[in-house]
């Protein structure tokens, strides 16, 4: 993707691992209906492997020529601005309505930048030819 992108970011997002981190017993696993399972090369569940993110984001920066940034689901959330706190109760008084949108919204976000859940997803940014923001940049 990077050797076709003349101008922009490409972005990757995925739950794989950081080299050092590497499972000794690999990582190829199967899911079916959303549950993982045993990895069966039998068409009864997709299969694959997680991915060392940083092996993927040196290869990137191979072919542009320039630094990535690689950060947890959780840092770029954050960075972006989302929020996960809990709406002021006060407004459960004011604005019932109101605050149950509030909660499902920070429940939400919440689970988006849980680390040990969906927040310790990896997010890979490899500019080409521009500058990343500096928002993401560490």
């Amino acid at each position: 993707v990077v050797g076709c992108l003349r101008r922009g970011v490409a972005v990757a997002v995925d739950y794989g691992h950081l080299r050092q981190a590497r499972p000794v017993g690999g990582t190829l696993t199967g899911y079916r209906g959303g549950r993982q399972v045993p990895p069966v090369p039998d068409g009864s569940c997709d299969v694959t492997a997680h991915v060392a993110m940083d092996s993927v984001a040196s290869a990137g920066e191979r072919v542009a020529r320039c630094a990535y940034t690689l950060v947890s689901q959780r840092e770029a959330l954050l960075a972006l601005g989302a929020d996960g706190g809990r709406p002021p109760l006060s407004l459960a008084g004011t604005d019932p309505a109101g605050y149950v949108r509030a909660l499902a919204a920070a429940s939400a976000v919440a689970e988006l930048t849980d680390p040990a859940g969906l927040g310790g997803h990896w997010w890979l940014l490899q500019p080409v030819g521009v500058a990343v923001d500096a928002l993401m940049a560490r």
